[in-house]
């Protein structure tokens, strides 16, 4: 069995943000941030539809046990990480970084979510400045992936903010309706951070992520 306790000490702190893994009772809480509300009923921004279980008894059990499972199934070639986010202290989402045969090809792909209540304040570029320099700072890797589904305006600004270029337009449908789907790719040689990122704790979790 893999020890994955070294992830446990990872930390990435930028001006106002801190991501880490959380305890079970921290994650029981990120699912009430999301029961609070990320999106409008009309509106579905994820490739997965996972917060239409919003309101359903069972979604906080669900919402548990995916996290629990992103770690029971870590693989060096086959990794999720989803890092809690909390801004001045405060709980306000999550973070997640993954990858596929690290070794092999060097690049991550990324995707977050915010509570409502958090939105609109630069949280979500911070967050995402913070894994991309974990990535090409810390792990090394020559490229990150991103998307965005049509309609998702706040998502693309983030994207272009840090230098995403657009490479296809695919689509997925998450409620059984086709929509376009923007494909990013941000090259490490065209990355420059905005923000200040120290990463803590990482060293001994290289080898965990097929870096090292």
């Amino acid at each position: 069995m893999i020890d994955l306790a070294p992830l446990f000490d990872v930390r990435l702190r930028t001006p106002r943000l801190e991501l880490r893994l959380g305890t079970p009772e921290e994650i029981d809480e990120l699912g009430r941030v999301a029961e609070r509300g990320i999106h409008g009923p009309a509106e579905m921004p994820f490739s997965v539809p996972w917060t239409d279980g919003i309101g359903q008894p069972d979604f906080g059990e669900g919402f548990a046990g995916f996290h629990r499972n992103l770690l029971t199934s870590w693989s060096p070639d086959d990794w999720h990480l989803d890092l809690l986010v909390w801004a001045d202290g405060e709980l306000v989402g999550s973070q997640e970084m993954y990858a596929k045969g690290f070794r092999e090809t060097s690049v991550v792909g990324t995707g977050s979510w915010l509570g409502a209540d958090f939105q609109g304040s630069g949280i979500g570029t911070e967050m995402r400045a913070a894994v991309l320099e974990l990535a090409f700072r810390g792990l090394g890797a020559v490229a990150a992936t991103s998307g965005w589904l049509e309609g998702n305006r706040p998502s693309a600004r983030v994207s272009e903010k840090l230098g995403y270029v657009e490479t296809g337009v695919g689509e997925i449908s998450p409620r059984g309706v086709p929509v376009p789907h923007h494909d990013l790719r941000l090259e490490r040689r065209d990355w420059v951070s905005p923000f200040l990122v120290e990463i803590t704790g990482l060293t001994p979790a290289l080898p965990l992520f097929g870096a090292a």
